[in-house]
């Protein structure tokens, strides 16, 4: 293989013709020469074997037919500047639709002033991953190499057959910086194994860099060259930090699945509809938390999208819940395309939609619609409008003297941080379990209704002595101080500040609760977890 010319500009080594092919093949998917005079190609490099480009294998000469007429004009307006100006600039296109592998993509374009060597040249890169080099014909064929290469976006570094740097340019330099022992080490590693293109990433001086080495084997596989590259990609990790920050951090429960139907990545919102921690999800198939009677649509649709008779889809759907329940949910999915127009994986946005489908449910018949007027939709406890005319009866002119009626007030104890943290689907699961507890825990003639939010009413007319109360009372708090298991991966502790209220008269029911909700608060005020009794209560 041709080695390094010595000498040839003011006594600096430059480049041969061969080794700069085997630069330039490496480092974009097509590069031109251009004439700035007359808008013509000189020269053009272009390897259809790497390249995701299409272009005819007989360059035209026209230099940049493959870009988009649409964006031909900032393109041009780009190498007008820098035919004027000199240096260097960029801009980004989309490529011709007859020549892109997908329609729709983009190149970035980089032209820099390469007059110095070739008189009116410029270089334009279309740069995407790689790029081939042809034979650049014409005389000082070392000098302007050297040139191309110095022009280069990315770092480049040649080895000879017996691993010496035999050539640098200035952008290697630049970005290896306190970097070079390992960059050096890398390098060697790469040489040393039977990889025909090995890439990695590492930090250097605060930046985030991606090394790629691509030896020339004989066929005895012995080294006659490498070239290796170095690029910045501290933007592109910052972006994908960012997508990875808003994709967590998102309230639209999504999901990334694999061609095999796989969890690839989920966001905490899609693990609070399923009530499992977002790790538990990832290489799960999303058959395993799908209702059976609804997976065989779903396994259709995302067959019709596989053969590409349909972009996406959207179905509701039910998911099983870790605790066993059924969480019904409004499932949309599409398909993501790779750079060669094949699916390389799907995205699903999730929406529980249980409590639309439960108010649904409900309108099938006017007593439904009478029996939810006064339940509570969340946990079908009887509601605020049931406990007013539930007091209404039982107080007032129709009171009996030896009635005893108390209102208990139970004000949740850190139920927020259970929603701040799993989320409000998991949230609602502790209101129904709390609901029920408390259910269990009164006797069949005491009333248990859901005040509002977090906060739970239970009436009783049993007890006749303040012993009777703190008994009842007592027996709540065990039901909902008991951990909530199933839900998380670890249990859920939550507990009630009490207020208790005892009838007075011919007290008006919105006078009692108010007295009783007073005491509730001042036993959250006081250290939670605590009874409080409203003044005038047995």
């Amino acid at each position: 293989m041709g080695g390094v010319m010595e000498g040839a500009v003011d006594g600096e080594r430059v480049l041969s013709e061969t080794v700069l092919h085997h630069l330039l093949d490496r480092s974009a998917d097509v590069t031109v020469l251009v004439d700035a005079s007359t808008g013509r190609s000189i020269h053009r490099w272009y390897d259809p074997s790497t390249s995701r480009l299409h272009l005819p294998l007989s360059p035209t000469a026209r230099a940049i037919t493959w870009m988009h007429p649409d964006d031909l004009p900032a393109v041009l307006d780009v190498m007008a500047v820098v035919a004027h100006e000199g240096g260097s600039r960029s801009t980004v296109a989309r490529v011709h639709p007859d020549h892109a592998a997908v329609v729709g993509s983009s190149l970035m374009i980089v032209a820099h002033d390469v007059s110095a060597s070739v008189p009116f040249g410029i270089l334009v890169h279309a740069w995407l991953v790689d790029f081939d080099a042809a034979a650049l014909e014409g005389a000082e064929a070392g000098v302007a190499m050297s040139s191309l290469a110095e022009a280069a976006p990315v770092g480049l570094q040649v080895r000879s057959g017996n691993g010496s740097v035999s050539f640098e340019n200035s952008r290697f330099s630049a970005l290896v910086g306190a970097g070079r022992d390992e960059v050096e080490a890398r390098i060697s590693a790469a040489l040393d194994s039977t990889a025909i293109d090995t890439v990695s990433d590492l930090a250097v001086d605060g930046r985030s860099l991606r090394l790629r080495v691509v030896p020339t084997r004989d066929a005895e596989h012995r080294l006659l060259l490498a070239v290796a590259s170095l690029e910045d990609v501290t933007s592109q990790r910052a972006a994908e930090g960012l997508f990875r920050a808003v994709f967590d951090g998102s309230p639209v429960a999504t999901a990334v699945v694999d061609l095999d139907g796989r969890f690839v990545q989920v966001n905490d919102a899609l693990a609070m509809i399923c009530g499992r921690p977002s790790d538990d999800l990832l290489g799960r198939g999303f058959a395993e938390i799908t209702h059976p009677d609804d997976l065989a649509v779903d396994e259709e649709l995302l067959a019709e999208v596989r053969a590409g008779r349909r972009g996406g889809y959207q179905m509701e759907k039910r998911f099983l819940h870790r605790a066993g329940h059924e969480v019904w949910v409004e499932l949309t999915v599409s398909a993501v395309h790779d750079a060669a127009g094949a699916i390389s994986h799907f995205v699903s946005h999730v929406e529980d939609i249980s409590g639309r489908k439960a108010l649904i449910d409900m309108a099938d018949s006017s007593e439904d619609l009478a029996y939810w007027a006064t339940h509570d939709h969340l946990t079908g406890l009887p509601n605020r409008r049931y406990l007013d005319s539930y007091l209404t009866s039982n107080l007032g002119p129709r009171r009996r003297a030896d009635d005893h009626l108390v209102v208990l007030f139970l004000d949740l104890d850190d139920f927020k941080p259970v929603n701040d943290r799993h989320g409000h689907q998991t949230g609602d699961e502790v209101l129904r379990t709390i609901a029920r507890r408390l259910r269990s825990a009164a006797r069949e003639d005491e009333l248990v209704a859901r005040y509002g939010g977090d906060e739970f009413v239970v009436v009783t007319t049993r007890a006749r002595t303040a012993y009777d109360v703190s008994l009842l009372a007592e027996r709540i708090l065990g039901a909902v101080r008991t951990p909530i298991v199933g839900l998380t991966e670890d249990p859920i502790l939550v507990g009630a500040s009490v207020g208790i209220g005892h009838a007075h008269g011919d007290e008006d029911p919105a006078a009692l609760l108010t007295r009783a909700d007073a005491a509730s608060y001042r036993a959250k005020r006081a250290g939670k977890g605590r009874i409080e009794y409203a003044p005038g209560t047995v």
